[in-house]
Order: structure tokens, then sequence, then C-alpha cells
């Protein structure tokens, strides 16, 4: 036998050896690409199916309420009895004092939401990455934008018309626009002061005002100014700005709104304002004082907070009976809202 004969031979059986392992690591590969490949799909799914919205259930049982604003709307449209966690900042109705918290102003307790087993979780638009997780873990998601007045009576419509309460929100609603139609009333034909909206002063330690934080163009409190025959002193970009004493002089608004956390903060707050006597809603007595709680959030009381505005706006006697009908009787401009009916203002309301 030749050598090269020999060779063959003894190449024969490893060779074939070889080519079972190569088809076998081939089998493996394509199992597992395969395997992989299920995977992936199944995890697509899963995902598209954790994100994807789901239907709001008709009558909700447990409810979670993730802002002081939605916890409100809620209420207002009749689901109250339904909710069964809130934030720690809010406040109104009273019955909610009694309701657990599970979330505060940016921290959210997901355990403790799970272990409330809500159908529905109510929360502002702007909590994207709270919406998205809780929608992962197989919870209902609604968010509501309540950033501006036009938002907020849409949101309470979209709630009340999923989940059976049409009427209540309806009602809820036109409270707010007949507020927004005396606002514009008053208003009508008269000169639309600089108005600077005060959400929040420090003092620094120093006895007085220091700096401020106003409504710029935030939405919601620009839109009550606008509203109500004003216009915002404040002409920058920002949502919240920091003001110093010197920008407040600069600005030099003809009337201050200040908005308090209680009644026990007045009297510091007037102080505080005097010492700023130089500016024009200083020297002409046109700071007003809010410190009613329902002023600081977006909601469905916003009704007593458009009149209260109005008021401070545009001075004088609320408007009622011929002086308003007066006022419904001129000719209509962009944006009129419908005719309202004469109430009370609701809030107290304290000017330097």
């Amino acid at each position: 036998m030749s050598d090269s004969a020999d060779s063959a031979s003894a190449a024969g059986p490893a060779g074939g050896q070889e080519r079972a392992r190569g088809r076998l690591r081939s089998l493996v590969l394509s199992g597992a690409f395969l395997a992989g490949l299920g995977l992936a799909v199944w995890g697509h799914q899963t995902l598209r199916a954790a994100t994807t919205p789901r239907p709001v259930p008709p009558q909700p049982r447990s409810i979670v309420t993730l802002a002081p604003s939605v916890t409100e709307t809620a209420f207002a449209v009749g689901l109250g009895p339904a909710v069964k966690g809130v934030t720690k900042f809010c406040r109104y109705p009273p019955e909610v004092e009694s309701i657990p918290k599970v979330a505060g102003f940016s921290d959210v307790n997901v355990e403790a939401i799970l272990r409330l087993r809500p159908d529905l979780v109510i929360l502002p638009v702007d909590k994207t990455a709270t919406a998205a997780e809780l929608s992962m873990l197989g919870l209902t998601v609604m968010p509501l934008d309540t950033r501006n007045l036009e938002g907020l009576m849409e949101a309470m419509v979209e709630l009340g018309a999923a989940t059976g309460r049409a009427r209540e929100a309806g009602e809820a609603v036109s409270r707010i626009r007949e507020a927004a139609g005396y606002a514009q009333a008053k208003a009508r034909g008269k000169p639309r002061p600089r108005v600077l909206f005060s959400v929040m002063h420090s003092y620094a330690g120093l006895g007085y005002i220091s700096e401020i934080t106003a409504a710029g163009q935030d939405g919601f409190f620009s839109n009550l100014i606008e509203m109500c025959g004003g216009v915002n002193a404040y002409q920058g970009s920002l949502p919240f700005p920091s003001l110093s004493r010197e920008a407040i002089f600069k600005i030099n608004p003809e009337v201050i709104i200040d908005l308090l956390r209680g009644e026990e903060e007045a009297a510091e707050a007037m102080r505080g304002w005097r010492e700023l006597a130089n500016v024009s809603a200083v020297r002409n007595g046109r700071v007003y004082l809010f410190t009613d709680d329902s002023d600081t959030v977006p909601g469905p009381r916003a009704w007593k907070t458009i009149r209260k505005v109005a008021d401070a706006i545009q001075p004088g006697p609320p408007l009622s009976g011929p002086a308003l009908a007066a006022a419904e009787a001129a000719p209509a401009g962009p944006g009129r809202a419908a005719p309202v009916a004469p109430a009370e203002a609701a809030g107290a309301t304290a000017s330097l």
C-alpha cells in the first residue's frame, strides 16, 4: 500500500467525525438562534402589551391619584368613594386625610400602590416616567393635563366620560365657565394692569422679602391673569422665575397677588411687601393676599380663584344684577365665555 493510500485510509474516520461535529455545531447554533428569535418576539409582544394604553374601566373600584389637582378632579366627578391612594400633599376634600398616602411630589411608592390593587391610576400628564413604570407593571394609567384652565376642563370631561360620570363632570366644568364669564364681563372695556403673581417667597433670615417665585409662562396662573383683564408683569420665558427685590422694582407691577399657605403667614407677608414701598402695587394699596388652599391647586375649585382674581385685578364691587347684565350685553370679543350667574366670591382676600 502506498503512502498516499495509507494517509487517506487514516484520515477517513477522523474526517467523518469532524464533519459530524460541524453539523452538530450548526444545529446547536441554529437552535440557539431560533430560541433567541422566539424570546425576542415574545419580549417584544410582552413589552408592547405592557406599554399599550389599557382602556379605563367604566366603573373603577380602586383608584390611585398622584397629584392634588387630579385627586380633586376625581372627587369632583363623583369618583371619591373609589379613591384608595393619594399623595401626602392632597388636602381636599377632607376625606383624603384618612386615605393612604402613596406618593410625595416626585417620589412614588410603587410597592404601596401595588398593594392597593388599583384598577385605575390617575396622574399628571408630565409624570411620564411614573406612567411608563406603572404601565409596565400591568396597571391601567390615565394621564390628565391640568396645566392650564382649558386643559383642566377637558380633563374633567375626559375622566367623566370614561367612567360614566359625564353629568358630574359637566356640572364642575360649568362652574368654571361661569366664573370665567364673570371675569371677562368685569374686565370688559377696562385698562389691563400689569399683574405679578407670587407663589412663594423667601426672607433669608433678613426680616423682609429677599426673593419671590413668580408665575411666569406656566399656563394656569398666566391664564388667570389674562382672563381676568390683566397682563403678566413678568414677560420672560420661564414658567416659575425667581425674582430678586431689584427685579420686582424693575418690573414695577401695578397689582400683586400673593399666594400663601394660610392665614398664619399673612402678617409676615404684609410686613415684607411694605418694605417695597416704591413698587406701584404696594404704593397704591393693590397687594392682595390669598390664603385659601384652593388657590394653589389647578383643580375644580378654580372657579373660586377666578372670581377672586377678577375682583383683585379689576377693583370695584363684585358684579351682580343690573351691572352684570349690562356687562353681559356688551359686544362679545374673542374667547367669550358662557354667561355667568351671580355668586358669592369664596375665600379670604386681604389687601395692603
